[in-house]
């Protein structure tokens, strides 16, 4: 399918690693312009702007910047994130642990959405990364889930009030990232029961989505876990 992304101007943030690198890569490889926001540096072929996601200061300049090397916004992609303490139960989770997740993985995409607005074309395309733990959790995994939730609902809210472009948000299970290794170690990536997928194949998730292609797709979460979450928890 050729998605008629050649020359577009994409703009993606946790671009040096994980989901967003893949992003970055995959637009890259359709021939569309890409600048990256991160901490890190981005691939080669992008350009790289550096700044916290979280700080609204720093992310209006490296929007700023990145705008003024594209030439203006058809895409933008919140790929930025963290998934704090894994496993620890919230009685025993610090507050400013809490505190770190909801600002990366929800306070960051809010102010990418209020900096970028403004810059952005006509139909262009938001598409922000949540999570299958959006809708199912596991024990020890609350403020991530709760700010995962919280993009499902951003991405209908933004949807609304942004009426110059589309807004989706992509929910993968588990994708075999540095954080998702860091997080489960290698053994439960490599010897899962359970499908894994790459970070390549949520990118082109998101390539779809931002592309003409899906043009009748807005305000919505793209469930992608195989269909474990179809399945009931009740014995058949």
């Amino acid at each position: 399918m050729r998605l008629q992304l050649t020359g577009k101007k994409v703009l993606v943030t946790g671009g040096a690693s994980g989901i967003g690198l893949a992003c970055a890569l995959a637009f890259l490889d359709e021939g569309a312009d890409v600048a990256v926001i991160d901490r890190a540096q981005g691939p080669k072929g992008a350009f790289g702007v550096r700044a916290d996601v979280t700080d609204d200061s720093q992310l209006s300049t490296a929007v700023t910047k990145a705008v003024g090397h594209l030439g203006g916004l058809d895409v933008v992609v919140g790929c930025a994130g963290i998934s704090g303490p894994v496993g620890t139960p919230l009685v025993d989770t610090p507050a400013d642990a809490i505190a770190a997740v909801l600002a990366v993985n929800v306070t960051g995409q809010l102010l990418l959405a209020k900096h970028t607005y403004p810059h952005m074309a006509d139909g262009g395309a938001y598409v922000l990364l949540a999570s299958d733990s959006a809708f199912v959790s596991a024990p020890g995994m609350v403020p991530y889930c709760a700010s995962k939730g919280a993009v499902v609902s951003l991405t209908k809210a933004l949807a609304v009030e942004f009426t110059r472009a589309r807004v989706n948000c992509v929910c993968p299970s588990i994708v075999d990232t540095p954080m998702a290794r860091a997080d489960l170690g290698d053994a439960a990536i490599d010897e899962a029961d359970f499908p894994v997928q790459t970070a390549d194949e949520v990118a082109q998730q998101v390539l779809f989505l931002a592309s003409a292609r899906s043009r009748a797709i807005n305000g919505q979460a793209v469930l992608a876990d195989f269909g474990y979450s179809a399945r009931s928890g009740f014995p058949a």
